[in-house]
């Protein structure tokens, strides 16, 4: 079967070369797994051709791996390790006992794995398998497997066919994101397949300053042209999701302190607050300190309800008593600069933003204060990514960009307290200084 996600060598194999670089030796390997020597060299021998690079060094004295094999072998670990943490919960939750997760580990075949995430990622069955070009059956039959091999559901059917239920899709989730550390590994070892690169996937807020993201992927990309970025703008919500889902390495932008999920970890770079913000040319850019009664005469652009901006800007006319004048509500931030560059509306954006990637059209009115919690710009990963080095390059060079931005235009408020780190890379030095922003009490 075709898989929905990034090529990966076979469960089997790489159980194989996992047992034989602990053991140490092809026939204590045979003897755990319950299988004969020779298949468990023809497993060994097959991963390394798959992989194109010798992974084990065969001595009298045993088996032990090369530097690329120990390398390879640290990501087969996180990833064996993350599917027996799959399994183990799913069973847990589902009131099965814990003692079966051994024996249905060792029974996972490849097929269940890729059906199951297939299903969740297409949203059905029937979507599945059109994606995958097989039938429906076909894809059926592992799926269905899987199910019985747990004795828990994972499915449910609906008006528009048959769906992964919740227990289903976080264990999708959680194989997903599994299957990503083999293929972090295949990375770091160069064994990518030639239509495959080194890669990076980034999620980016609304009202990000895009000069920081740009030095830092210009500086990161620079010598290396074979590489691959991939930049998605989305909302908080969508990127949480996507982020926990292994669709993205990374989130820039406007940190939530807490994050959404416990499993998020964030890592401030600049503080960025909000603040009244006009076109260049506006009568209250060119004004003596304008005061809040000025602002009255002109119409606000507000943004969506919901937003963290509108809550701002409510509770802004609420302590002011002013009635808002708003005749467009938008979430749509081009359209909101647009709207501001073509008549003398005002809205409540980033500092950051307009000061660095519209210094040119907007002007922030720093007379007009807005009262707000403090608000900073940084990074949120998975509390448990380990990022390839190519990844964590583009950490350090981040940082780097932010600093650099930070020591010419310092914000006004203190720093946040450090509590926690962001995960380093597997085989990169480690740069900058890694925290979590405090959560806003």
């Amino acid at each position: 079967m075709n898989s929905m996600t990034p090529y990966t060598p076979g469960l089997k194999r790489l159980r194989a070369f996992d047992t034989v670089v602990r053991a140490r030796s092809g026939l204590a390997a045979a003897a755990e797994l319950r299988v004969s020597q020779p298949a468990i060299a023809y497993s060994l021998d097959q991963l390394e051709r798959e992989l194109g690079l010798r992974l084990l060094e065969r001595r009298a004295s045993g088996s032990f791996a090369t530097g690329d094999g120990v390398a390879f072998f640290n990501r087969t670990r996180r990833f064996l390790d993350q599917i027996g943490e799959a399994v183990r919960d799913t069973l847990a939750a589902s009131g099965e006992p814990p003692q079966k997760a051994e024996s249905i580990i060792s029974k996972l075949r490849d097929t269940q794995i890729a059906a199951l995430i297939a299903i969740w990622r297409a949203g059905g069955f029937r979507a599945a398998a059109r994606r995958l070009s097989v039938a429906e059956p076909t894809l059926q039959r592992p799926a269905r497997e899987l199910e019985r091999l747990l004795r828990v559901g994972l499915y449910r059917r609906t008006a528009a066919g048959v769906e992964v239920n919740p227990v289903g899709a976080e264990l999708a989730r959680r194989l997903a994101l599994a299957l990503g550390e083999i293929h972090s590994g295949m990375e770091e070892i160069g064994a990518l397949r030639a239509n495959e690169r080194a890669s990076l996937r980034v999620g980016v807020l609304a009202l990000s300053p895009r000069v920081i993201l740009a030095e830092g992927l210009g500086s990161l990309l620079g010598g290396l042209p074979a590489q691959r970025v991939d930049i998605v703008e989305g909302s908080y919500e969508d990127h949480a999701a996507s982020i926990r889902a292994g669709t993205i390495d990374v989130i820039f932008g406007a940190l939530r302190s807490p994050p959404l999920f416990r499993d998020l970890v964030e890592e401030p770079l600049l503080e960025d607050p909000y603040a009244i913000v006009c076109r260049v040319g506006h009568p209250l850019a060119t004004a003596d300190r304008p005061l809040t009664a000025d602002l009255l005469a002109y119409e606000f652009i507000l943004p969506t309800t919901g937003l963290p901006r509108r809550v701002t800007l409510d509770a802004f006319f609420k302590s002011h008593g002013m009635a808002s004048n708003a005749r467009v509500e938008t979430s749509c931030l081009p359209t909101t600069i647009a709207l501001l560059k073509a008549s003398d509306r005002l809205a409540l954006l980033s500092r950051w933003h307009a000061d660095l990637d519209n210094r040119d059209e907007l002007v922030c009115l720093d007379s007009v204060n807005v009262p707000h919690l403090p608000r900073f710009v940084g990074l949120t990963t998975r509390a448990d990514w380990l990022p390839t080095p190519f990844q964590a390059t583009f950490l350090a060079m981040t940082r780097k960009a932010a600093a650099k931005w930070v020591a010419t235009k310092p914000t006004r408020s203190s720093k946040p307290r450090r509590q926690g780190v962001v995960p380093r890379a597997s085989s990169a030095p480690r740069t900058g200084r890694n925290t979590r922003v405090a959560p806003i009490r």
